[in-house]
């Protein structure tokens, strides 16, 4: 070959990739070729769980550096700089949710993905009802807010990574919850424990997601996010 792909893989793993095309049916391009391949890296079956290995990783990010080294668009077929992203930072969940159906191995959502989905719910739906609130409705639920915001301020950066990363990936790169998006997420401060304590509150008032909360509904979250410590008496 002499199309300058060597300047992106060495020159062995482009003979391997040549010498399987060259035993194919239909004799695929070298394009053609690569995304079989990936293809069959993404679907293959994981053994005792669903990380990508180590060398799945280097093949997904040499298979990336090959495409934007020739210019190829894939834009229509997957998004390798996304793939190679969140594989890289351990994110697999994401690639389920981003391409459903695509892999033959589970990837489970973490447990702090679940919890911060719920959470990011539960605030859609508080911000949601209190927007629709009266002004002395509003006013009624600002006594009670002791000067907080009454929006979804994010997670801790420092403190609860995890938990900021499934948000900042749930809200701006698998394009979910609209009215988050072009926030700052990072709350500056451990923050997890006052949300636990309203997510409790909110799971009570309705199983499911409420249409509309009720001032009283409002208020009563507002309160479960002061530290029982710090409460009037």
């Amino acid at each position: 070959m002499t199309n300058g792909l060597e300047y992106a893989l060495d020159r062995e793993v482009l003979d391997r990739v040549d010498s399987w095309r060259s035993k194919q049916s239909d004799h695929p391009s070298l394009v053609e070729a690569v995304q079989r391949l990936v293809d069959v890296g993404l679907s293959v079956s994981g053994q005792g769980g669903g990380n990508i290995s180590a060398g799945e990783q280097l093949i997904l990010c040499a298979l990336r550096d090959l495409w934007q080294h020739q210019k190829v668009d894939v834009s229509d077929w997957i998004d390798l700089d996304f793939v190679c992203e969140m594989v890289l930072g351990r994110h697999e969940w994401a690639l389920e949710w981003r391409y459903p159906g695509i892999f033959n191995r589970a990837f489970a959502d973490p447990p702090e993905v679940s919890e911060v989905l719920d959470i990011l719910q539960m605030w859609d739906t508080i911000e949601r009802s209190y927007e629709g609130l009266s002004e002395g409705e509003r006013i009624q639920v600002e006594k009670v807010s002791s000067g907080q915001f009454i929006r979804f301020i994010g997670f801790s950066i420092n403190d609860e990574i995890k938990h900021y990363s499934a948000a900042d990936i749930l809200i701006n790169r698998l394009e979910g919850f609209d009215r988050f998006k072009q926030r700052e997420l990072n709350s500056h401060g451990p923050y997890l424990g006052a949300e636990r304590r309203m997510l409790d509150v909110f799971k009570r008032i309705s199983p499911s997601p409420p249409v509309e909360l009720s001032v009283a509904d409002i208020i009563n979250l507002l309160k479960a996010r002061i530290h029982p410590d710090s409460r009037e008496s």
